[in-house]
């Protein structure tokens, strides 16, 4: 495991910190690193494999290859050590992924420890990354991985901070999972690379009635979830609106978090 607190002057002069990485680039799970199946006693691993799917050494991986046409695994966890974040400023999460299917589309997902409960704040569902076949023995190569980046960690800043990638085949005998090159960084972004949560805006804030959501991100088919600090959920609203009724929601604070297929945007509000 690599925790670094590393400064770097980026082109447009703007200062940005990385206060946590790790490429899992030993033949060993990484200190400070756990694993939790409660369905099968297979789990993520490093170092490299083969089989059906071939994953890389240095990566993270389930193998659900290897997991067995028996083994269903819908809730494999691979989970950070505790990440202090009282003091990082405008925390981002960025990794590296790959998942190959089958049948049915398998799925990654990240959750976040936000002091109290677990909190999703990514998901993708199907085949990514870049997959070759090795012609001698027909099996499936990772050959290149999406890259996820810029994921807000602010909402959920704490000293007992953590993440986890959850593993779900869907109960199909899929082929696995891959993830390498995780980091959190902090500071601020230059304009050209201000991300989709930065670009969509909540108002008013605080709100007493209507709730108003500005972002070219929402779509018609997003799914708009509002939960309370504790994570759970409090109303859940179906895509684009000209307004969402919070009226009825005790005073306090709250997270809206929108999920528009293509990835997760948390904002805080504070309800009056």
């Amino acid at each position: 495991m690599k925790t670094i607190l590393f400064f770097s002057l980026i082109a447009c002069g703007i200062i940005n910190a990385q206060v946590f990485s790790e490429d899992f680039n030993g033949a060993v799970m990484p200190a400070g690193w756990t694993v939790n199946n409660p369905d099968t006693a297979f789990n993520w691993g490093v170092g490299s494999t083969s089989g059906f799917a071939s994953f890389p050494s240095g990566a993270a991986f389930f193998d659900d290859d290897n997991a067995g046409p028996s083994g269903i695994n819908t809730n494999a966890r691979l989970v950070s050590p505790v990440i202090n974040l009282t003091a990082v400023s405008n925390p981002k999460l960025s990794f590296k992924y790959a998942n190959q299917i089958y049948m049915l589309n398998s799925t990654l997902k990240v959750e976040v420890f936000n002091g109290t409960s677990w909190v999703q704040v990514f998901t993708s569902s199907g085949a990514s990354g870049n997959w070759t076949i090795d012609l001698s023995t027909l099996n499936y190569v990772l050959a290149g991985y999406v890259q996820a980046s810029s994921i807000n960690l602010t909402p959920y800043a704490n000293a007992n901070f953590q993440l986890r990638f959850v593993y779900d085949d869907v109960g199909d005998y899929s082929f696995g999972v891959a993830v390498d090159d995780v980091v959190i960084t902090s500071g601020v972004l230059a304009v050209s690379e201000v991300s989709s949560a930065e670009k969509m805006k909540v108002y008013p804030n605080p709100v007493k009635n209507n709730l108003y959501i500005n972002s070219d991100q929402l779509k018609s088919d997003s799914n708009i979830t509002v939960l309370d600090m504790s994570g759970r959920e409090v109303k859940k609203f179906a895509g684009l609106r000209d307004g969402y009724d919070l009226s009825d929601l005790p005073k306090g604070n709250y997270l809206i978090v929108v999920d528009n297929k293509k990835e997760i945007i948390s904002k805080k509000i504070t309800k009056e």
